[in-house]
């Protein structure tokens, strides 16, 4: 797996369930819990380029056939660019830069689903302030970034609410210190909040899904602009199940998928709105109803035959570390309490962390969270508190170096803008524990490496 976060957890547990050995590649110890997990043979905590520690440690150990998990956009971008490269040792399970442009940039997304008749809200991009108030801007909108990994890790933002032309000037000057000005996106505000989301999850082969469910984000948190989903449940949407399944066929995805729906209660409508081509946050609720995403996704990968699974159970997934949270601040919390109980005793339930059979990274968790709540909570202050001189086309100067570097970067694909005008993200500004204070947790049950850029070999 590239990523150690609960959702790197949630595939180490699938597979070491089946005794199948799985080892962790992360660049951030901190934030890693899956290195706790009684199911993770091996942790690797690298600062280098993920490729290169991939081919060095698969040449070094002999991982050949071995299937890659990128678990985070990032991931999925640099392990698309270098198919090739990898695949000379391992399975890789994420497609080329021709299918997963699609996914990872949202003015492609956007304009695919306009080609297939898919509905999406209304979106504008530009390259400047300038030519987007020129569009004439349908207040409230949000600001987003067009490819979230190049804007989130840096500042713990998902999207910018804008509710008049001051709002966007500023809020447009202080994204493009960190992205390009055609990689921010001007959408249309949706109504509702995280009970109006909805998923469609599936797993393809050969260009068609196999099996495959569709999901309701029935709380997040922050309550009203969600940063991640907190409680999930199995639905019965066919609109959305049949959108989700034409947009990953149409563009000809293989392996696991999640395409994210908004229904918009002012025209009926099921809007997409993000493409994940990898495992998401909640994937172990697939394995709760009856379809181990992760498992399925091995065995497709090594050769193994699959068997299409047509239905599955009823079942619900909670973020323990954010859902309680999101039920002591939700406006109702006795009606959030009794739905939780009920989903609890009517059907599957899972958690993101918490298991009987591997307790240790549920603690682990609260005590990384803790350790590592300033830095998340200064990455969105450092942002608001931004003082972003504008021009009088409305373009901020004196963007930072990480932009240049990242555009002249060798390894970041050139995949082309498509002139998009329809599409809507949840709201996002901050996410942090506070001044909370902790500890960090290490495990004696599995083995713990850094491997730094000066050498290749592993220290204690």
């Amino acid at each position: 797996m590239l990523g150690g976060n609960f959702v790197g957890l949630g595939i180490a547990r699938s597979l070491g369930a089946h005794g199948i050995q799985t080892w962790v590649f992360d660049s951030d110890r901190s934030k890693s819990i899956a290195q706790f997990s009684r199911y993770t043979t091996r942790f690797v905590e690298t600062k280098e380029a993920i490729t290169d520690a991939l081919l060095r440690e698969g040449q070094k150990h002999r991982l050949n056939g071995w299937v890659i998990y990128p678990v985070a956009d990032e991931y999925v971008e640099t392990v698309s660019v270098n198919h090739e490269l990898l695949s000379s040792i391992y399975r890789v399970t994420t497609a080329p830069p021709g299918v997963t442009r699609f996914a990872l940039d949202k003015r492609q997304t956007y304009h695919r689903a306009s080609e297939l008749g898919i509905a999406a809200p209304w979106t504008s991009v530009g390259n400047s302030l300038a030519e987007l108030e020129a569009e004439g801007i349908p207040y409230p909108v949000i600001l987003k970034p067009a490819i979230n990994h190049h804007f989130f890790p840096q500042t713990n933002i998902k999207a910018l609410p804008v509710d008049n032309p001051s709002d966007l000037q500023r809020a447009f000057a202080q994204m493009s210190k960190y992205i390009l000005p055609n990689e921010i996106l001007v959408q249309e505000r949706i109504p509702g909040g995280g009970e109006n989301q909805f998923s469609f999850c599936g797993i393809f082969k050969d260009g068609h899904a196999y099996a495959s469910l569709v999901a309701r984000r029935t709380r997040q948190y922050p309550v009203d602009f969600g940063n991640a989903s907190s409680f999930v449940e199995t639905a019965d949407q066919s609109i959305v199940g049949s959108a989700g399944r034409l947009f990953l066929e149409s563009i000809g995805f293989d392996g696991i998928a999640e395409v994210e729906f908004k229904f918009d209660p002012r025209d009926g409508k099921y809007k997409i709105l993000d493409v994940n081509p990898r495992t998401w946050g909640w994937h172990t609720l697939g394995k709760a109803a009856g379809i181990d995403f992760a498992y399925l996704l091995w065995r497709q990968a090594v050769g193994l035959p699959v068997t299409p699974i047509e239905t599955h159970c009823k079942a619900a997934w909670i973020r323990e570390i954010t859902d309680f949270v999101a039920i002591v601040k939700s406006r109702n919390r006795t009606a959030e309490i009794k739905r939780l109980m009920s989903a609890i005793c009517s059907g599957e339930f899972t958690s993101a962390t918490f298991s009987l059979l591997d307790p240790v990274p549920f603690f682990a968790e609260f005590a990384l969270w803790i350790s590592s709540g300033l830095s998340r909570q200064k990455k969105a202050k450092d942002f608001f508190h931004l003082d972003p001189v504008v021009s009088e086309l409305g373009q901020s100067v004196g963007r930072t170096e990480r932009v240049s570097e990242r555009v002249h970067s060798g390894d970041a694909p050139t995949w082309p803008s498509a002139d998009v005008r329809t599409a809507n993200s949840p709201i996002v500004a901050r996410f942090g524990l506070g001044s909370m204070e902790g500890t960090k947790i290490r495990s004696r049950d599995v083995e713990l490496i850094e491997v730094r850029e000066s050498s290749t070999e592993p220290v204690e």
